[in-house]
């Protein structure tokens, strides 16, 4: 008899790129490929938390069109990095840049983010309802890290917007998140897509969605600061690789998104993720119907068979 998965989806980072997840959340859906398990780390965290709370692809399109023209994303300050004019490698490569410009130190000794803390805590108040991750309608984590131990931390309880914020805190950028004793950072820097979330929260399948770009073409580093980028840049896609490994299935659309704070590519981005489904979805149904059967299913997993 065949067996009746849960099928996980495991949503990484990536800013403005992950705009590909509502895509691939529209696509599955298109395909009736039920999803009974969402995990997030740092914007695939808040896209997870609000499919979970209310699994309707319209109803998200919607709530993140009326919050980019509003005047709670004009003060994000996420513009600021996009007229950086920076086409690079991410958040410590903006950072070499503003040192550049004489202006990182400053704001580095006198701020403990580039991004105002109450505005943060509004677009969080805008785009998630108010309530506890144990009332979404399908079982949600999002993925921190905490400062302290160096754990990678699965938050699986308590208030949604406080559990986002923690998986969003990029270093720098947003302010950490205390927590139950813990200091939490993005996800992303320990957990880049939450495979590993997915599967403690009880899926038996885990759909993996990467939309984070490779590092770039290397370029003769001019300071000691484009180094600490490039080799960031280099160990968090070896992490990646090596976390990805552990899904049963990666979807990764080519977003074309060039700059992680571009959010004016939203509508490309989510386009490039619905066509990753349409590419993939044979793929996909095959693997879960070889799932379904899992004596077999698990043999090929353990001797490292194509699935």
């Amino acid at each position: 008899m065949a067996k009746q998965l849960k099928i996980g989806l495991a949503l990484g980072g990536g800013a403005a790129r992950a705009f590909s997840h509502i895509g691939v959340l529209a696509g599955l859906t298109k395909h009736g490929i039920p999803i009974d398990i969402v995990t997030g780390t740092s914007m695939g965290a808040i896209i997870g938390a609000m499919f979970a709370t209310k699994p309707d692809v319209a109803a998200i399109k919607a709530r993140f069109a009326s919050y980019f023209e509003g005047e709670v994303f004009a003060k994000s300050g996420f513009n600021f990095f996009k007229e950086l004019d920076s086409h690079d490698e991410g958040l410590l490569a903006e950072m070499g840049r503003l040192a550049r410009r004489g202006l990182f130190n400053t704001m580095m000794v006198t701020k403990t983010s580039l991004v105002n803390g109450d505005i943060a805590a509004k677009s969080y108040a805008y785009l998630l309802e108010d309530l506890r991750v144990e009332e979404t309608i399908i079982p949600f984590a999002a993925v921190a890290l905490d400062l302290r131990s160096g754990e990678s931390v699965v938050l699986k309880q308590g208030r949604l917007r406080e559990v986002i914020a923690a998986s969003c805190a990029m270093p720098g950028a947003l302010n950490p998140v205390k927590l139950e004793g813990r200091i939490l950072v993005d996800g992303g820097w320990i957990s880049t897509v939450p495979i590993t979330a997915a599967r403690q929260l009880g899926a038996d399948f885990v759909i993996a969605v990467d939309v984070g770009d490779a590092p770039g073409v290397f370029k003769e580093p001019r300071n000691a600061l484009d180094v600490i980028a490039r080799a960031d840049a280099l160990a968090r896609a070896a992490l990646n690789r090596e976390q990805l490994k552990d899904a049963d299935i990666v979807l990764s659309p080519k977003n074309g998104v060039a700059h992680w704070a571009d959010f004016s590519t939203t509508a490309r981005a989510i386009e490039r993720g619905e066509v990753e489904v349409e590419l993939q979805i044979g793929t996909l149904q095959s693997t879960l119907k070889k799932a379904s059967r899992p004596k077999a299913f698990a043999l090929g997993r353990l001797l490292g068979l194509p699935q």
